[in-house]
Parts: C-alpha cells; sequence; structure tokens
C-alpha cells in the first residue's frame, strides 16, 4: 500500500503544471465609460489565452508578436464583435477598434489590450445594455471585471457567460452578491492557498487546534488585504507570490520533520500576511474606483473567508476519518511529499 501511494504521488509530480502562478488569469478587466455620444470600452484580457483560440503565434515561439497581432486583426475583430455587445433599445451600436496592444498584468503575464468605440447616431439614454463575453468558452469561470463610469456615477460589474449589464442604478444586494461570490471562486481557483490550508491541516489535532489554525490565517490575511487593496501598503507581486509558495514548501517539510504542531496558528497566522497581499492583487487588477473599493473589498473578503470555510469543512471529515485508519502515517507523508514538490515547483517559477 506504501508503495502505491508514493507511486500516485510521483505519477502526480510529472503531470504539467499550468499555473506559473497561483491565481490563473481567468479573469479579465474591462474599463467602460458611458457617454452621451457612445460608450468606449478598455478591453483587458489574457494573451496567451486568447492565442489559444485565435492561434495568434504563427511562429510557434510560444509568445505573441506585435507583427502577429497585426496581422490577425481581422479574425480578431471578428471575434469581439461576436463576444462584446452594446445596444441601446432595439439599436446594436457598431464596434470601432483602435490599433491591438500588447501589455503586462500586475503579475507580469502578456495581456492584449484593446480600446473600442460603439458610436451612436441619437444621445444615448437608457435603456442601454452591454454584453461582454470574451474567452468564456475556455470555462465558465472566465469572467470580466468591469468598471462602469457614467453621468457622475461609478460602478462596478462581473461580467460572465450569459449575464448582460443594464444602465441603471444597481441596489447594494446585487453589489454584495457580485462580489462575494468573486471572493468564493478565487478561493476555490487559488491552488496554493488550498495547498497551504491542506498542509496545515493534514496533522490533524483537536478541533480547537483547528479553529486556531483557521482563524489566525482569516485575521492575517485580512489585514494585509485590506491595506494593500487601500495601497497603504504595497509588495512586488513577485515577491508575495514566491513567498505563498515558500509557505506551501515549509509547511509540508514541517509534516515530515517534526513532530509537535500544537503551535502551528503562529505559523498560519504569519504566512497568512503574505496570502493577504495575493488575494488583494485580484482587487488591485480590477482598477475599481475609490467610491465602491470599501465595499467591494469588505464583500470579496467575506466571499474569500466562505470559500474557506467550505474548503476546510471539505477535507476535515477525511482527515478525521484517516487518523483512524492504519495507512494514516504513510498517506500524511505521501501527501506531505507531494505539497512539498509543487511547493518548490512554484517557488522556482515565480521567483526565477
Amino acid at each position: 500500500m506504501a508503495r502505491t501511494i508514493l507511486a500516485f504521488a510521483a505519477l502526480l509530480l510529472l503531470l504539467p503544471s499550468s499555473p506559473l502562478f497561483a491565481h490563473p488569469l481567468k479573469v479579465g478587466v474591462a474599463d467602460i465609460t458611458v457617454r452621451k455620444t457612445g460608450i468606449e470600452l478598455l478591453l483587458s484580457v489574457n494573451l496567451f489565452e486568447l492565442d489559444l483560440l485565435l492561434g495568434l503565434d504563427r511562429n510557434l515561439n510560444a509568445q505573441v508578436e506585435r507583427a502577429e497581432l497585426e496581422r490577425k486583426t481581422p479574425e480578431i475583430l471578428a471575434y469581439l464583435n461576436g463576444k462584446i455587445t452594446v445596444s441601446h433599445g432595439r439599436e446594436v451600436l457598431p464596434m470601432e477598434a483602435e490599433p491591438f496592444r500588447i501589455g503586462r498584468s500586475a503579475d507580469g503575464k502578456p495581456t492584449f489590450e484593446a480600446r473600442l468605440t460603439f458610436r451612436s447616431s441619437r444621445p444615448l439614454e437608457d435603456p442601454i445594455t452591454i454584453r461582454c463575453e470574451p474567452l468564456t468558452e475556455l470555462g465558465s469561470d472566465h469572467q470580466t471585471i468591469a468598471k462602469i463610469a457614467g453621468e457622475g456615477r461609478v460602478e462596478q460589474f462581473v461580467f460572465q457567460k450569459g449575464m448582460i449589464y443594464e444602465a441603471k442604478r444597481r441596489g447594494l444586494l446585487a453589489h454584495a452578491i457580485q462580489f462575494l461570490s468573486l471572493g468564493i471562486h478565487h478561493i476555490f481557483i487559488g491552488y496554493d492557498h488550498i495547498a497551504f490550508l491542506l498542509g496545515l491541516l493534514l496533522m490533524g489535532g483537536t478541533l480547537l487546534n483547528i479553529l486556531k489554525i483557521v482563524t489566525s490565517f482569516t485575521l492575517a490575511h485580512s489585514v494585509t488585504l485590506s491595506l494593500a487593496a487601500l495601497d497603504i501598503v504595497a509588495m512586488p507581486p513577485r515577491l508575495v507570490e514566491s513567498g505563498i509558495a515558500f509557505s506551501v514548501a515549509y509547511v509540508a517539510l514541517e509534516n515530515l520533520f517534526f513532530t509537535r504542531f500544537d503551535r502551528r496558528w503562529v505559523v498560519s497566522f504569519f504566512f497568512g500576511f503574505i496570502h493577504g497581499f495575493g488575494f488583494a492583487n485580484v482587487l488591485k487588477d480590477m482598477s475599481l474606483p475609490q467610491s465602491g473599493l470599501v465595499s467591494s473589498l469588505l464583500f470579496f473578503n467575506s466571499g474569500v473567508e466562505v470559500g474557506q470555510i467550505l474548503i476546510v469543512a471539505m477535507i476535515l471529515p477525511f482527515l478525521w476519518l484517516l487518523r483512524k485508519s492504519q495507512f494514516h502515517h504513510t498517506v500524511v507523508r505521501a501527501a506531505s511529499v507531494v505539497i512539498f514538490s509543487v511547493g518548490v515547483l512554484w517557488f522556482y517559477q515565480r521567483a526565477l
């Protein structure tokens, strides 16, 4: 049985590691300005994923160059026309596009940048509807976070497949649900956060110890999430992501070589500060306006906590059953080896 588990762990290590960072950029960003004469939309999405769909990299050198982007302009325009629409009543406004650009996200990933204009033949007034669904064919977890400004108000909206924005003042409940769901979604795709929590909880312990571990992690990352999102404290994304990877490898090493874990809440508290900066990078990438930043931060952080509670609730029953099994020691060590190896791989990719 031990050999089988170790072989399975080795197989996991041979699988391709998809994200260099633990927050795969499946979230696009749109800055939308509504004027009387039309609507301007600045779009930023993952260039690699757009390349997967449209085959932009013609010379197959694993990067999209400006010349390749220009050569594919007609195909890109046709794709965007099918994914982004602006309607004024029954009229669908025509799309105009400036030359496309290649940019960089906060963590260094190449992005596709487009400035799109939708002009109206008559002054814009309600009802106005906007659909923005780029890359959604790659999965339901692809979203576009939009900042929409117009008529003296600024608001945020999360575009998903089948979700359309209507130009009307949205209530606090709708705003809360959107950013709660975004926080829950983010923790579930934050593979390094999950690996860190799993590494912390693998050794089990009393319910009180587990509550101390989870609570200390929550308090710490809530502090740095708030400070970083409000631009009070800043840390380089590469340093943050490397620190998160190091935390994953460290807790796994503790599982392999330590014998006492009664003060593990101290470890979760210390590394929680670093993970909070990672959560904050998601909000900072959205370029949220100051007017709605505090409420967006509050609801996003609450969503992260709800997602974290759900993950812990799913892990604990399995771990408690495992403690009663004769394979407990072997499984914990094998899992810790896997977590350590993944943490080291992430650290190498992010730091170097």
